[in-house]
């Protein structure tokens, strides 16, 4: 199911941010308002929905979209499909989500389901259908109204604030919306502050919640050089890209400097390489095609080699976080029953010697079990019939979780090597050499730790 929304996505994504009023970031939204001015009288009202993913009405959202199949004239050129086949499709997900709480099966009746890849496009679309109902039917509409999904920035006469608030929420009973003004002159959107003067005039600075600490990715901390590096450049380029008043700018540089010296920066790393050359710029767009991008877990001295061999070869490595405090403390999910698992690698010890197996499964654990037993063909079976000896699912462990077939045989594979399991007939899939030195070196991961 999460492979057909990730298709749909691709298919209905170009149908949303259409309209004159939708933002898509907040450099957009700087650029949106400048200029902006707030006479007295007039306010500036942010909106919310409240918990939008799970109040989109899906028959409804399903109605809008299919208006907007049926109008667009490119379709054909993004997939095979017709309108009906994608509004099928569509209902299938929007309507077919289930999830488990307290070892009960519950279904989703109401909403897009949070995590779906499609449900983020859903909702833009249908909130773009529910911009149009509300400014058309209003009877003192905004003079601004800027929207990025659902949040909402509007400035609007302050004896109409409380009228148009009753008629946003009147429109959709599914809908219903937070509203904030600006206070002392100031209110934030997105993540930055809209400073109102005295005479009018608006400035933008950046905006950080009171319970903001500075808190950024240490630098001794074990990532790579390159994600430390993104930290100073993303901070920076907010700071350069949202900020309108020059001393506001200069303030905020110095604050982002300050916080990053404290968490370890040392001052070379705010010297940031110039931008590259216009030559250098044509050849990456003439070589963007033909090079691979691969994700691999950093591995301090490694990685490094690693990704100038793979940048020889026209791969582009990137490096990802493997094992987190996050990952290892929070549980945010009911953890699913071992034997109920899917898509995994496991390792089976037998109950009254030291023998193992080690093998693969797309289907659970427990339906491959019960195989392992009853097969005449199965390694497993034919140890138990010839020593007497027992297999019990409980001792079973999962060494790691792959839903992809082929690096489900290579991290099937590396464990075989690395672990060496008396009852397997074979190594599995055939790896190149390179896996070799790299399997007798102690300091890389298994392939519990392989993307």
């Amino acid at each position: 199911m999460y492979d057909t929304a990730k298709y749909l996505a691709s298919v209905i994504g170009p149908l949303a941010g259409k309209t004159q009023h939708h933002i898509i970031n907040s450099v957009h939204f700087v650029q949106k308002i400048q200029g902006l001015e707030v006479p007295p009288g007039q306010k500036l009202v942010s909106y919310d929905v409240s918990a939008l993913f799970t109040s989109i009405p899906a028959e409804k959202a399903l109605e809008v979209i299919r208006m907007r199949l049926e109008k667009d004239k490119n379709l054909n050129d993004r997939c095979e499909l017709n309108v009906d086949q994608v509004s099928e499709l569509l209902e299938l997900c929007l309507t077919s989500t289930y999830f488990i709480y307290q070892g009960k099966y519950y279904q989703q009746k109401q909403g897009a389901a949070i995590g779906s890849p499609v449900s983020p496009i859903v909702a833009n679309l249908y909130m773009e259908f529910f911009e149009r109902q509300a400014l058309d039917r209003a009877k003192n509409p905004p003079s601004l109204w800027v929207r990025y999904v659902d949040d909402i920035m509007t400035k609007i006469h302050e004896y109409d604030i409380d009228q148009f608030t009753e008629h946003l929420n009147s429109i959709d009973p599914h809908i219903k919306f937070t509203s904030e003004q600006e206070e002392d002159g100031k209110i934030p959107f997105l993540d930055t502050c809209i400073h109102v003067e005295d005479d009018g005039s608006t400035r933008v600075t950046v905006y950080r919640k009171p319970t903001h600490t500075d808190q950024y990715l240490n630098f001794n901390s074990n990532h790579h050089l390159e994600h430390k590096r993104s930290v100073v450049r993303t901070l920076l380029h907010r700071a350069n890209t949202l900020v309108t008043n020059e001393s506001d700018k200069k303030k905020e540089i110095e604050h982002v400097k300050t916080a990053l010296r404290a968490n370890g920066y040392p001052e070379w790393i705010f010297q940031l390489p110039n931008k590259k050359s216009q030559q250098d710029k044509t050849q990456n767009s003439a070589t963007k095609e033909r090079r691979v991008n691969v994700g691999m877990p950093y591995i301090r001295g490694t990685s490094e080699v690693l990704a100038r061999v793979f940048k020889n070869h026209g791969v582009n490595m990137f490096h990802k976080p493997n094992n987190s405090i996050r990952s290892q403390v929070t549980r945010v999910k009911n953890q699913t029953d071992k034997l109920k698992k899917c898509g995994i690698i496991y390792h089976v010890k037998c109950e009254n010697c030291k023998e193992d197996y080690i093998g693969k499964t797309a289907r659970t654990l427990e339906t491959r079990l019960k195989e392992h037993r009853t097969r005449t063909n199965s390694a497993i079976h034919e140890h138990c019939q010839n020593t007497g000896h027992t297999i019990k699912s409980e001792n079973t462990k999962i060494l790691t979780s792959e839903s992809g077939l082929i690096k489900r045989k290579v991290k099937e594979a590396i464990e075989i090597k690395q672990r060496r399991p008396s009852l397997n007939r074979d190594e599995g899939l055939e790896l190149p050499h390179v896996y070799g030195p790299l399997r007798r070196s102690r300091d890389l991961p298994t392939s519990r730790d392989l993307p």
